[in-house]
């Protein structure tokens, strides 16, 4: 997870206003705004309250004034349009109940040519075949590049970008972690390979507002 949201810091940098749906109890959000400016505003929501407790109590005291969370469901935000920078998810978007109506909502609450990125589990990954049958799980399988461009098309969201970040291995045993990170930087410069790690990402932007 501290790589998936290294690889958002870095991808969100200068924005200074964002949201994540589906922050849950919010175990990397300390991590996440350690990295990123100081004068970046997070907001974050979930569809319920008691894990929303958890990261309040969780989240670091010196980050308390710029983070605000509140509860929804990311098919229906409860944010004017074009509110955010940049809006997120980590692992969420494939539990929605419409991930275009999601992909939607995300798109109107982002400024006109703010970032929409989703950070999801890699259908491709052997590891993942496990959900094939899980009613939980299993939309994560919907995350194909013909259903990303529909989707995204159908959010007004433009310059589609589907990527997997170079993550292979699980976090542990803690000895391994060197050895693990040199594996997959190798494995991320080899063509074929490098669309089985585990994370799968979905980019795209609001067009920019016509001139004139």
């Amino acid at each position: 997870m501290q790589c998936k949201f290294a690889f958002l810091a870095d991808e969100l940098a200068g924005c200074r206003k964002v949201l994540e749906v589906g922050v849950g109890k919010g175990l990397q959000l300390t991590y996440f705004l350690d990295r990123m400016s100081e004068d970046c505003q997070y907001t974050g929501v979930d569809i319920a309250e008691a894990p929303l407790r958890e990261a309040r109590e969780r989240l670091a005291p010196h980050h308390q004034s710029r983070v605000t969370l509140r509860t929804a469901v990311g098919e229906r935000l409860p944010f004017q349009d074009r509110s955010f920078d940049a809006v997120f998810c980590v692992d969420v978007l494939h539990h929605a109940a419409s991930q275009p109506s999601m992909l939607a909502e995300m798109s109107r609450v982002v400024r006109a040519g703010g970032h929409v990125i989703c950070v999801e589990p890699n259908p491709l990954h052997p590891a993942n075949l496990m959900y094939l049958r899980d009613p939980i799980e299993k939309g994560l399988f919907q995350l194909t590049s013909a259903n990303a461009r529909e989707w995204t098309r159908h959010a007004g969201l433009e310059q589609l970008r589907l990527e997997n970040l170079p993550v292979f291995f699980p976090s542990f045993p803690g000895a391994l972690e060197n050895a693990y990170g040199l594996m997959e930087r190798v494995l991320a410069r080899v063509p074929v390979l490098n669309r089985f790690s585990t994370t799968r990402v979905l980019r795209a932007s609001r067009p920019e507002e016509p001139r004139g």
